[in-house]
């Protein structure tokens, strides 16, 4: 059945709005395509139109320090945020719990939800079924990517969808110049319209046969002649304004339209795509499926910006000076030469070869020499090596590569030094990284939970939760190599530094001034801000009993200390012990024994 007018007109509104919102992004093209091209150029250009698929690129690129640069800080934060092969996120509930009276239940406070059992035992369950979703998804194998467009470009998309049939989580990361987005009013992304293509064989897979042949009579012969052909389509996500609860797509909270461009009316049977826009499907999301990180942004902008952004003038500096000293040094290896004009063919410039002149002529006026001679490179390597320093701090390599630095210059530093160095330089990077996590990872855990839960692979939680008036939701803590070096700046060095303000103050005033320092407390906020193993404490009885012992040794090295002294006062003041007393005792003055 053909699509209806209403139908026609939605995907009409479509379209429309798809040019609004490239008007929107048109004047961060050029300098995104710059980005491309010398930082990154192994990704097709947006203006690009005839650069083909597998084409051969960088050929415009004469330094690749940036690419290197930014290789670098892809990778460390991918390797130290979200790690393939350890555990790099935790889920936490640090609410107190706090019952009203009327649900006859005592009233717990001073204690974290989280660390009840049954709650920790739900929180552990529910990880274990995400961790085991991103190892079973794609997740590791596009989320460098996903990095790198942040880096690069300075807006990166993710689309987080699930694959029913195989129980699986799918993450896509489409191409910059595909996506147009707008936010909301807090400044959050919440539309995302991406224009790309897809072979005759996906919008089958995708729609079925028999709804691309209603909506383009000329699919069925195209799809018959050639399956891998494609055509262009709209997939338009946004929250709806209608939103009306109900169970099917259209009702849900967030629409997700497809369109295809060039189909329908005037396609004949030709199999050649027409110049209509048509709806394929109307549906929707019960959450935003869509995640847009932006690695920093102005106020007033929708788009991102980046390292590469920042860099821009170091990074077309060092390809200037690398393209005139290539120059320069091509010149300098295979100099232009001045011969007489009889010579022309005659020269052989390979290695070994042999021009022939005449020799009755001054063999120096015959001979070929240099155009240009004594030519020097115009930038020096310090020079360009400078430049290369400059992108390499804007991308912040030195904090990855700190230690093959100090190995190179044969630094050495103690453990704690190198936290220390550690935890100054994520404070550096610490704003980037906060970013990343609150507008990258936060929006896709959440989206791998609700999936998760929507399908049942994770347990309900327990009663406990259930029964908390205002019910508190998850949060995450990571745990990865620069989050952790984050929490070890900030914890330990907070507590040694009031620590030591208040050592002068107890040699001052003596014990009391420490009177208000719980040192099981501080020493265990020290053990876990370092990252020390749980298996490696011991347990409150453990430690009771140590100190129990360690207090009855002391009692017994007083006694001991005692009785060296008391009987040499008693002698002192001339006095002998009397049978019985508690200072015969002291000094073993056992009359009956032999004492």
């Amino acid at each position: 059945m053909a699509n209806s007018s209403e139908e026609n007109d939605r995907a009409k509104e479509i379209g429309k709005y798809l040019k609004v919102l490239a008007q929107v992004r048109l004047p961060f093209e050029d300098q995104i395509d710059n980005i491309l091209r010398f930082v990154n150029h192994s990704r097709r250009m947006i203006n690009d139109k005839d650069m083909m698929k597998g084409q051969k690129t960088g050929l415009e690129v004469y330094s690749d320090a940036a690419i290197l640069a930014k290789n670098i800080l892809v990778d460390g934060m991918v390797g130290a945020l979200c790690p393939r092969n350890s555990r790099w996120y935790t889920y936490e509930l640090p609410g107190k719990l706090n019952f009203p009276h009327a649900s006859g239940m005592r009233s717990w406070s001073g204690k974290r939800m989280d660390e009840y059992p049954q709650i920790r035992k739900w929180l552990q369950a529910a990880e274990e079924v995400t961790y085991f979703a991103y190892n079973y998804s794609n997740f590791y194998d596009v989320i460098t990517e996903f990095v790198s467009d942040a880096v690069g470009p300075g807006t990166a998309h993710m689309m987080i969808e699930e694959e029913v049939a195989q129980g699986k989580i799918n993450f896509t990361v489409p191409h910059f110049r595909e996506c147009f987005i707008a936010e909301n009013q807090w400044g959050r992304v919440d539309t995302n319209y991406r224009v790309y293509k897809l072979t005759l064989r996906q919008l089958v897979d995708k729609f079925s046969l028999g709804r691309m042949t209603e909506i383009d009579h000329g699919f069925a012969k195209a799809y018959e002649d050639n399956i891998h052909s494609e055509r262009e389509i709209i997939h338009a996500v946004y929250p709806r304004s209608d939103y009306s609860g109900r169970i099917d797509g259209k009702g849900k909270k967030i629409a997700s339209i497809w369109v295809l461009r060039g189909g329908s009316l005037g396609t004949g049977t030709t199999g050649q795509p027409g110049s209509d826009t048509c709806l394929i499907e109307e549906s929707g999301y019960d959450s935003l499926p869509c995640t847009t990180w932006r690695w920093r942004k102005n106020s007033d902008e929708s788009y991102g910006r980046s390292p590469s952004w920042d860099s821009w003038v170091s990074v077309a500096l060092s390809n200037q000076q690398g393209r005139t000293n290539t120059i320069a040094g091509q010149k300098m290896a295979e100099p232009p030469l001045v011969a007489p004009r009889d010579l022309r063919g005659q020269i052989n410039r390979g290695p070994n070869g042999q021009t022939f002149i005449d020799t009755k002529q001054d063999i120096r006026t015959r001979a070929p020499f240099p155009l240009n001679e004594g030519m020097q490179l115009p930038y020096s390597v310090e020079a360009q090596t400078r430049t290369e320093k400059i992108i390499n701090e804007h991308f912040y390599t030195g904090f990855f590569q700190m230690l093959l630095q100090m190995a190179m210059n044969k630094v050495t530093a103690s453990p704690t030094q190198v936290i220390e160095m550690m935890g100054e330089q994520a404070a550096v990077l610490g704003t980037r990284i906060g970013n990343f996590q609150s507008e990258g990872l936060f929006p896709i855990q959440d989206r791998v939970f609700e999936i998760e839960a929507k399908a049942g692979r994770i347990p309900d939680p327990p009663q406990i939760l259930l029964d908390i008036q205002g019910n508190k939701a998850i949060q995450i803590a990571y745990l990865g190599p620069l989050s952790q070096a984050q929490e070890r700046l900030t914890r330990i060095r907070t507590i040694q530094s009031t620590l030591e303000q208040l050592k002068p103050l107890a040699e001052i005033f003596g014990p009391m001034a420490l009177d208000r320092v719980d040192v099981d407390e501080t020493v265990g906020e020290i053990l876990d801000a370092g990252g020390f193993p749980a298996s490696c404490e011991r347990d409150q009885k453990r430690i009771d009993a140590i100190r129990q012992n360690r207090q009855k040794a002391a009692e017994q090295q007083q006694k001991l200390e005692a009785m060296k002294v008391i009987p040499k006062a008693a002698a002192a003041a001339g006095k002998a012990a009397q049978d019985g007393s508690p200072l015969q005792k002291l000094m073993g003055g056992d009359q009956e024994n032999g004492g």
